[in-house]
C-alpha cells in the first residue's frame, strides 16, 4: 500500500477494504476483529480526561506511539470488564480546584480523607489508587523522557499506564500527578502542572505532618527520611523549600551538592518496588472463575494469543480476586 493511501484511511476520507483491512491486520500483527470494535481513539478534549507527563525534550512521534497504546489497552481492557463488576472501597471523584480556593493542597486533602488514607506515609501507592478502581500497567516506553499516559472516559475506570524504566520513587510520584490531573482538570489550564505537583506533594507528604522534619536539613537527613516517607530526596528537599523550613541558599548548596554526588541522576537508599494486582487478578478471575483458557481470553480482548501472553500473561497467576462478581 502507498504511503498515501495508508494517510488516507488514517484520516477517515478513505475506508478500507476487506482485504485491506486483513493486511493492515496481519502487519500490526493485531486480529481483524479488533478494527471492527465500535471504539476510537481518544485524545484530549474527545470525550474523556487524558493527561501524560514528560520532559520537554520527549519527541512528538513516541508521545503519539504511546497515545495509541494507551487507547488500545484501554480498549482491550473494556472486553474484560463487560463480564464482571468491580467493588471499590472508594471512588475516583472530580474535585474541582475552583471549589477548593484555588488551592491543589486542598484538593490533595480532601482526597485523602475521601478515600479514608491514615496520617502520614502513602505506604503503596498502587493499592491506594487500584482501591479507587483505576487500573494500572507498566510498559517499557523505549524512552525516559516520557513517564506515564492516563486516560478516563466516561462509564470506564481510569487507566494508567506508566513506565517501567523509571525508579519507584519517581513511579509514585507520577502516579499522583497523574491522579491530581485527573480529580481536578476538566479542562487543560495555564497553571495544570504546577497544580498537579502541589497536589502530589500534599497528597505524599501532608504539610502538617512533614513539616516538623524537615528542619535543619542535610543531605545525610533526606536520605533518611527518604525510606519513611517513600519519596526522592530531590522531592523532599523541594517541599522543604516549599514549606519555608529551608532557605534559598541552603537549597542551592544542597542541590549542588547532590549534583556533584551524582544524586540528580541515581539517588541513594532505593524504594521497594510497587507492583499492580488488579489487572491480573481480573484476568485470574476469567481464566479461574469463568473458565476461560488464554485462546479465550484473547477472542474476548480482540488480541493475538502472543500478544495477550506478553503484555498481560507474563507472570502468570495471581489468585482470585475477591472484589469481583459476575455480571447476570
Amino acid at each position: 500500500m502507498s504511503q498515501a493511501e495508508i494517510s488516507k484511511y488514517e484520516t477517515g476520507i478513505k475506508i478500507p477494504g476487506e482485504q485491506h483491512v486483513r493486511r493492515l491486520a496481519s502487519h500490526l500483527h493485531f486480529p481483524v476483529e479488533f478494527f471492527y470494535l465500535s471504539e476510537s481513539k481518544r485524545d484530549f478534549g474527545s470525550g474523556c480526561l487524558y493527561y501524560h507527563r514528560k520532559r520537554e525534550s520527549a519527541r512528538e512521534g513516541k508521545l503519539r506511539q504511546l497515545l495509541a497504546l494507551v487507547n488500545v489497552r484501554r480498549i482491550q481492557i473494556k472486553q474484560l470488564l463487560s463480564a464482571v463488576k468491580i467493588k471499590n472501597e472508594y471512588e475516583f471523584e472530580n474535585l474541582d480546584i475552583d471549589e477548593h480556593m484555588g488551592d491543589a493542597s486542598k484538593v490533595a486533602q480532601a482526597l485523602r480523607s475521601l478515600w479514608k488514607l491514615p496520617p502520614g506515609p502513602v505506604q503503596n501507592v498502587i493499592q491506594v489508587i487500584e482501591n479507587a478502581g483505576g487500573i494500572i500497567l507498566r510498559s517499557d516506553f523505549g524512552t525516559d523522557k516520557i513517564d506515564a499516559l492516563s486516560q478516563w472516559l466516561p462509564g470506564l475506570p481510569p487507566v494508567f499506564l506508566i513506565n517501567d524504566r523509571i525508579p519507584t520513587d519517581r513511579m509514585r510520584w507520577t502516579l499522583m500527578h497523574e491522579v491530581g490531573h485527573i480529580v481536578m482538570h476538566r479542562f487543560p489550564t495555564e497553571n495544570m502542572e504546577r497544580e498537579a505537583d502541589q497536589f502530589t506533594a500534599e497528597f505524599l507528604m501532608p504539610a502538617s505532618q512533614i513539616k516538623p522534619q524537615l528542619h535543619s536539613i542535610t543531605l545525610p537527613k533526606l536520605a533518611s527520611l527518604k525510606p519513611y516517607w517513600r519519596v526522592a530526596m530531590s522531592a523532599l528537599l523541594r517541599r522543604a523549600s516549599d514549606l519555608g523550613t529551608v532557605t534559598p541558599r541552603a537549597k542551592q548548596y544542597l542541590w549542588t551538592q547532590m549534583g556533584m554526588h551524582g544524586y540528580r541522576k541515581h539517588e541513594p537508599v532505593e524504594i521497594p518496588p510497587e507492583a499492580p494486582t488488579l489487572l491480573k487478578a481480573l484476568l485470574d478471575y476469567h481464566r479461574e472463575r469463568l473458565g476461560h483458557d488464554s485462546e479465550d481470553l484473547a477472542k474476548i480482548m480482540r488480541v493475538k494469543e502472543s500478544e495477550l501472553m506478553e503484555a498481560y500473561l507474563r507472570d502468570g497467576s495471581l489468585g482470585g480476586l475477591r472484589l469481583l462478581r459476575t455480571v447476570n
